[in-house]
């Protein structure tokens, strides 16, 4: 019986001799970031882009539709086209929704470009506003004051569908570029 047992003892050991001097894959060790002098600035290993942060002025109404009320808020871009782009998607969203009232709420739009001072939003046809002569003018007022804090942007033309309109909600006229002095 004792040997029986010795026996299994000796191929266990064997066994497990023979594991062990099978080599293993190296595990990589990540390394540490090479020390830098002051002042020096590290790269990136990617080649993410650089974000641009910037408060911005965002105009809104007060909840009479009466007034237009201004948040700031901060955006961060890597292009200035998405600096415009950020702004327009901020005039449909208050940070403080029980004050103000978003005039730009569900605004849809095809494209934003920008050339030469014009800043041009081709927008969805199918957008709905309700809000009467007085709203559409505030929201036009709005997205003016908005977009011209820009010092760059001297015109915005508005299309719909890439196509020149009349009007957006059927008061105010949108046939000429909206400009800084109107």
């Amino acid at each position: 019986m004792k040997r029986r047992h010795m026996i299994g003892m000796a191929l266990l050991a064997t066994l497990l001799v023979a594991g062990c001097g099978q080599k293993a894959a190296p595990v990589p060790q990540p390394t540490a970031p090479a020390e830098q002098s002051p002042g020096e600035s590290q790269t990136p290993a990617t080649n993410e882009p650089k974000l641009t942060r910037q408060t911005v002025s965002v105009y809104y109404s007060d909840n009479n539709l009466m007034e237009l009320q201004k948040e700031e808020q901060e955006i961060s871009y890597a292009e200035d086209i998405e600096k415009y782009k950020k702004a327009l998607e901020l005039l449909e969203k208050p940070k403080d929704a029980d004050e103000h009232t978003a005039l730009w709420s569900d605004f849809h739009y095809h494209s934003v470009t920008f050339d030469k001072g014009t800043l041009t939003i081709d927008a969805d046809s199918k957008n709905q506003y309700n809000l009467g002569s007085s709203g559409e003018a505030m929201a036009l007022d709005a997205l003016k004051k908005t977009l011209f804090q820009f010092p760059e942007v001297e015109r915005i033309v508005i299309l719909e569908d890439g196509k020149k309109v009349e009007s957006l909600m059927g008061h105010m006229e949108v046939l000429e570029p909206l400009t800084r002095d109107q």
